[in-house]
């Protein structure tokens, strides 16, 4: 898939693409965070995650997630 250049296809724990997106960010805390209002600031994105089930509890994105957010976000 064309937004699959740089990452993985695959499941990511939320730190680790937190972290692929804000590798500048010393707290992973706040990678997080960044990483979620980037989500949240994307209407679009955030009703495709709901379709696809988005549990925003879970400590994981799935494949299908992390496609849809490099679709939205574009490469870390």
């Amino acid at each position: 898939m064309k937004y699959m250049n740089m990452v993985e296809e695959r499941r990511y724990k939320k730190q680790e693409l937190a972290r692929l997106y804000w590798p500048e960010t010393k707290n992973i805390k706040s990678a997080m965070k960044n990483l979620r209002e980037d989500i949240k600031r994307c209407p679009e994105l955030v009703a495709e995650l709901n379709r696809h089930h988005w549990n925003i509890n879970k400590h994981s994105y799935s494949a299908e997630e992390v496609r849809l957010i490099l679709k939205y976000l574009c490469q870390p």
